[in-house]
């Protein structure tokens, strides 16, 4: 397995070589372009804080403990 991920990384940087030897032609991006990429990259930074506010309080419920789920059973009986 670990041969056959060399090789293919191997492979590809091989036939990448003439795609990176390309000249350097137009590749200056517009100030629209700069503008529409950094206000989906702002709206991918504001959506990770949420995400990861979510992640912590479901690892909280996973690992924390479970006192309240004891009592609610024990006052159904």
């Amino acid at each position: 397995m670990k041969s056959r991920l060399f090789n293919s990384a191997a492979m590809l940087l091989a036939l990448s070589s003439p795609a990176l030897a390309a000249p350097d032609e137009g590749a200056g991006m517009s100030l629209l372009v700069k503008l529409f990429l950094g206000f989906f990259g702002l709206i991918i930074a504001t959506q990770l804080v949420p995400g990861l506010v979510l992640l912590a309080s479901m690892l909280r419920g996973l690992f924390g403990k479970s006192g309240a789920l004891g009592k609610s059973s024990e006052g159904s009986r």
